[in-house]
């Protein structure tokens, strides 16, 4: 290997500059785009593939196994519950695959390439982005392995169910270091439940009471999960999403470092997102728009 193109990493460092968020908030212009962020991408995207159109794949893999739990008190089967959460599942992926085709919109070279993990069992499905299989992954360690996807998205849904699947199917190593280290290749995004298993503890998970762990065998009360440690990929912190006033008591009873130090607590107010750049500590709160 003859090492790196140094103009490609000025242009990837020009981009984590103009990417980065300013007290809280993103500047767009008149039409409602991100016009720094989108210049910056074209020079990046140049200097990878060209004015041409060779096509550089991005890849996506969704995990929506949180989403896929079973619920005690439905009155519909496991089989018909399974099937509404695949297909709700596949719903909100596509949503994901429109926004990066909209953010990519431009550059006829760009592909994404979008596949779905569940790791309750291993099992890939509903491949997206070319009809050649060749392009895919043929199981959920090649998925987050030689794969290399660039993106990770873990939806929300029942937190315990999903930390489950991971511990039971050896996920958390392989998640780890597709995500963070020297050969990881993908941002992780964690929506709800996923924002909290990437957080040092998920014990923040039984504070409202809103998942119902006896779905899980042998860990089915509140108390189990007291102290379970999650992937710890960001700086030592534990997460507490869907933030709101209702929770300011609750979360001062608990006591947690809220400065943003190791082992602290990020509270995630609705359309609030924790970015982490690199291995360090950098933060900003996105607020949608």
């Amino acid at each position: 290997c003859a090492g790196p193109n140094i103009e490609d990493l000025n242009d990837l460092e020009k981009l984590d500059t103009d990417a980065m968020v300013s007290d809280g908030e993103m500047f767009f212009n008149e039409d409602g785009e991100n016009q720094a962020i989108d210049n910056s991408v074209n020079i990046l995207l140049r200097s990878l593939i060209g004015d041409g159109e060779i096509p550089l794949d991005l890849r996506v893999l969704y995990i929506p196994t949180a989403l896929y739990a079973l619920k005690k008190d439905s009155k519909n089967t496991p089989g018909k519950q399974r099937q509404r959460a695949r297909a709700d599942g596949k719903k909100r992926r596509n949503a994901i695959v429109r926004l990066l085709g909209e953010l990519f919109h431009k550059h006829k070279g760009v592909r994404v390439l979008a596949i779905t993990l569940d790791l309750d069992d291993g099992s890939l499905k509903q491949p997206q982005g070319t009809e050649d299989m060749s392009f895919f992954p043929e199981g959920g360690e090649e998925a987050l392995n030689s794969w290399r996807p660039h993106l990770i998205y873990v939806e929300g849904g029942n937190t315990f169910w999903l930390q489950h699947c991971i511990e039971k199917g050896n996920w958390l190593n392989q998640i780890k270091s597709a995500c963070v280290g020297p050969n990881a290749s993908a941002v992780y995004v964690g929506k709800s439940a996923g924002a909290i298993i990437c957080g040092k503890n998920v014990e923040t998970a039984t504070w409202k009471g809103w998942d119902d762990p006896s779905i899980v065998p042998n860990k089915e009360t509140y108390d189990d999960w007291i102290g379970r440690e999650g992937l710890n990929i960001a700086n030592g912190a534990s997460f507490f999403p869907h933030m709101s006033s209702e929770w300011e008591e609750l979360v001062q009873e608990k006591n947690y470092d809220t400065k943003g130090n190791e082992n602290s607590l990020i509270c995630l107010n609705e359309w609030e997102a924790y970015c982490i750049e690199g291995q360090g500590t950098k933060k900003a709160f996105i607020a949608a728009k």
